[in-house]
């Protein structure tokens, strides 16, 4: 219906896909003063059974509700069956783009992503979504893109969403040059944005808004959308995609046409719109951000991750237990939805496995702007019982598995800065008896922390660890055999282990995943913005484990 309400011949091609039975209203912004002129036009032709509005798209009426709605179906079909009968595959002339393998298309819009979101997040963080369908590609690898995407679009509905016009970046040119020429083309961009803020504003025009791309189109790769949060990123990216419905329905009929750039402007500096913005909730300290976590299946990355999400963050889960995971991101959809959620199966100890989920963090989101490395494991043994094997285990994951994902986070966040939040153990302070390989790897990380912290000053990136101490509940490493041997460590029984890592500390209470999760956030908030290389124990008090 729109394809017809956006061709430059719109009132004769209602006339005659519908035969009389609707009439036809020219372009004018939503109000009152058109709901006069709609009722003009059905006052001159009685037996009209609704509206074709130019630009919006169809208007039908009845005695009831179930005859508008037939009326509203059989238009639809009438519309669809004119315009199939039309339809040619090259609508937007021939391909012209190579075509790239789906491999070489996703690993191109994860860089892009990430160079994206930096340029256009210099005021407010951003989250983007990628779309490399067949009907996207088909428009950004053909001949007459560049054409189509100057029209900008033309229902209302899509361009309050897509901006004034989608951006098409050339991502073919020498990789040393990619950030510079994408920052080149998102300035001028800008500027385009600006001026045609200046050639329309009037002098009670609200301020200027965001002069930044909403949607970029990538020949030979898809489309890029980014917004201030990931349900509205994808949202902008299915209202340009059904503009690119509308520009082929239009373009097989007749001729297409965009919105009046002066139209446009009246309608998104309207005042209505300019309310509604004002009267948007305040945004969560997370929103835009993109938390990446290990170790979140249960447990301590499990609670980070709820509160995070709880304070608007989106969240990618990663763990090495398929099952738990699984359960865990259908549990924090349900409570915050599917937009926000995503899992990665990830081994913190191979490095090709970590490489992997970064990339796929970045054609999810755009980046990664807060780490928590929480995965981790443990074992119980004398020095003499302890295998080289069991030695090794806990090095791999607690010293080289945080290695590995704090390199990725480092050159994900070089050019934003970021947060990286380690957790690590009361026991990287304070010594346990049969626990050697355990306590030696916790203090490498704990180390490496504050090695990191040194690093990522210059480019914004804070580094701190949060030390918890004896967490069992919803924690899987105390589900085996770490728990059967603390225990006899102690010469107390399992099901007592819990109040007597109670007992023991200063405060006598048991530490919560919550509560490690509390401090985790305040090291990812900028609530600590001037805390790197910092140590906070959330273990209800060891003396012997205090930092001086």
């Amino acid at each position: 219906m729109i394809a017809i309400a956006a061709s430059r011949n719109s009132e004769a091609l209602t006339e005659e896909v519908f035969g009389g039975a609707l009439g036809w209203v020219p372009w004018q912004r939503p109000g009152f003063d058109l709901a006069l002129k709609m009722r003009a036009a059905a006052s001159a032709r009685p037996g009209l059974k609704g509206l074709i509005l130019a630009g919006h798209g169809l208007f039908t009426w009845g005695a009831t509700s179930q005859q508008c709605y037939e009326t509203t179906i059989e238009m639809i079909g009438r519309a669809a069956r004119f315009i199939s009968a039309r339809t040619t595959l090259d609508a937007f002339g021939k391909a012209i783009a190579p075509a790239r393998s789906s491999h070489e298309r996703h690993s191109t819009a994860s860089r892009l992503m990430q160079q994206i979101r930096t340029a256009i997040s210099s005021d407010r963080p951003k989250v983007g979504h990628f779309n490399d369908s067949e009907p996207v590609l088909e428009f950004v690898n053909s001949a007459r893109l560049p054409e189509f995407a100057a029209l900008g679009t033309s229902c209302p509905d899509h361009f309050l969403r897509t901006k004034i016009r989608p951006l098409v970046i050339d991502f073919n040119v020498d990789a040393a040059e990619g950030p510079a020429h994408l920052q080149a083309a998102i300035a001028s961009y800008q500027q385009l944005y600006r001026d045609y803020y200046d050639r329309h504003r009037r002098a009670d025009s609200p301020a200027i808004r965001d002069p930044n791309p909403v949607v970029f189109l990538v020949p030979g790769i898809g489309m890029i959308t980014f917004a201030q949060d990931k349900a509205t990123a994808r949202i902008a990216g299915e209202y340009y995609q059904n503009a690119v419905n509308v520009m082929r329905g239009a373009s097989c009929i007749d001729q297409y046409v965009g919105l009046d750039d002066a139209e446009a402007f009246a309608i998104e500096y309207w005042p209505l719109e300019e309310a509604k913005l004002k009267r948007l909730p305040a945004s969560r300290q997370f929103a835009g951000r993109v938390a990446y976590i290990t170790g979140a299946a249960s447990g301590i990355g499990k609670a980070a991750a709820d509160l995070l999400l709880r304070e608007g963050a989106c969240i990618v889960l990663t763990d090495v237990n398929e099952a738990s995971l699984a359960h865990t991101r259908v549990e924090l959809e349900q409570r915050y939805g599917t937009d926000r959620v995503r899992d990665c199966i990830v081994d913190v100890t191979s490095e090709a496995s970590v490489l992997s989920s970064f990339e796929i963090t970045a054609r999810e989101f755009g980046g990664v702007d807060i780490l928590v490395a929480s995965a981790g494991i443990a074992s119980s043994a004398s020095i003499e019982a302890t295998t080289l094997a069991q030695w090794q285990r806990n090095i791999d994951v607690l010293a080289t598995g945080y290695f590995l994902v704090s390199r990725s986070a480092f050159a994900a966040m070089k050019g934003r800065g970021g947060s990286i939040v380690f957790v690590g153990s009361k026991n990287a302070l304070a010594a346990s008896p049969n626990a050697s390989a355990y306590c030696a790897a916790k203090a490498a990380e704990l180390h490496l922390a504050r090695c990191l912290a040194l690093e990522g000053g210059p480019y914004g990136i804070r580094v701190n660890t949060v030390n918890p101490d004896a967490v069992l509940r919803g924690s899987s490493i105390w589900d085996g055999d770490w728990r059967r041997d603390r225990a006899q460590a102690y010469g107390i029984d399992e099901s007592e282990l819990e109040a007597f890592y109670a007992k023991r500390s200063i405060l006598n209470q048991p530490v919560l995943p919550e509560d490690v999760a509390r401090a985790i956030v305040y090291f990812a908030s900028d609530a600590s913005s001037k805390s790197t290389g910092n140590i906070l124990n959330v273990d209800a008090g060891h003396a012997a484990a205090f930092v001086r």
